[in-house]
């Protein structure tokens, strides 16, 4: 993936989960993106039913999909899941983009 994530873009988009969305024990949720912050403060999530992605202090950010591991995804070569992964990241992307424009 080309490194094009806009890392305040993202922390916009949490900052509107957190202030607009619906709060539930220690996280809140707007549309179907739920978003968490560390005790400490130095970390915080986005996430929706494939991926989630951690932005963490100096702002680096490190996402996560449903098949990270090749290991556990029966009948995938490490490129389909390469490709899966681009595909739900990417997809994910573009519904925190539209999320930060209605909101």
């Amino acid at each position: 993936m080309k490194n094009s994530v806009d890392v305040r873009t993202l922390l916009s988009v949490y900052e509107k989960v957190k202030t607009q969305g619906q709060r539930k024990d220690n996280q809140c949720k707007l549309e179907d993106i739920t978003c968490t912050e560390s005790l400490d403060g130095y970390s915080v999530s986005l996430a929706d039913d494939n991926v989630s992605l951690d932005i963490n202090f100096h702002n680096t950010y490190h996402f996560h999909t449903d098949n990270d591991n090749p290991e556990t995804t029966i009948n995938q070569t490490t490129a389909d899941i390469h490709n899966n992964n681009e595909a739900q990241v990417q997809a994910f992307l573009k519904k925190l983009m539209e999320l930060d424009e209605r909101y």
